[in-house]
């Protein structure tokens, strides 16, 4: 048995097919979410949202509408996708394809990269005639472009929960001779994984921060 999971806006004619074409498939997670200071796509969404639930109790599909909090919030929508499919991974579900092509563009957007970094098949339903589409597979291992040392400095600036921590202080806290840590650094910087930037109190010194991207990519892999 399959698991479908999907993104939902104001259409649930986007997200049906998927349901339709999919073998096997015994449940549905899917996430909605509209901006509450606007009504009326808070009233399109719920319609949207029953529609979905009143059709998979008809064809037996077990269903769990996942209400987002904030649909413009990219990294926290993207966090909890990732979070949700390990979840149902480590519980031996197969995945079989997650649909995105309803809700705001940054929670469908989130979606996809999610499915990049997690191998999940992906589909998008076209706007008129309503027939699958189905994207390239892609997968990629972001830790993969990341040495055992620099892992290890990722973790450790993922732990200070923001505290301003030098390139001196880096070194100090794991043992490093400060050359090869500038080394590791300057390689962090270019893959992007970290920033530098000036100390708050003393503007001889920068401080080394872990990019929001980078935990997000990361995840529990840091």
């Amino acid at each position: 048995m399959a698991v479908v999971f999907g993104t939902l806006g104001y259409r649930p004619k986007s997200l049906i097919p998927t349901l339709r074409s999919t073998q096997d498939v015994d449940k549905l997670v899917f996430y909605f979410g509209a901006d509450k200071s606007d009504p009326e796509a808070e009233g399109k969404v719920s319609e949207a949202r029953k529609a979905v639930v009143d059709y998979c109790a008809k064809m037996g599909i077990a269903v769990d509408p996942v209400e987002l909090t904030d649909p413009f919030d990219f990294k926290g929508i993207a966090s909890r996708i990732r979070k949700d499919l390990r979840k149902h991974k480590r519980e031996g579900k197969e995945i079989a394809v997650f649909n995105i092509a309803g809700g705001t563009r940054p929670t469908s957007s989130a979606a996809l990269l999610v499915c990049i970094l997690e191998g999940v098949p992906t589909v998008y339903i076209h706007d008129v005639t309503y027939e699958e589409v189905r994207l390239p597979l892609l997968k990629i291992e972001y830790d993969q472009v990341l040495s055992k040392e620099e892992k290890e400095i990722l973790r450790f600036l993922s732990s200070t929960g923001g505290t301003d921590v030098t390139e001196v202080e880096l070194a100090s806290k794991l043992g490093k001779h400060k050359a090869t840590m500038n080394h590791h650094v300057k390689n962090l910087v270019r893959k992007g994984a970290v920033r530098l930037e000036r100390h708050p109190s003393d503007q001889r010194k920068k401080v080394v921060r872990i990019e929001d991207s980078t935990e997000l990519l990361l995840g529990d892999d840091l």
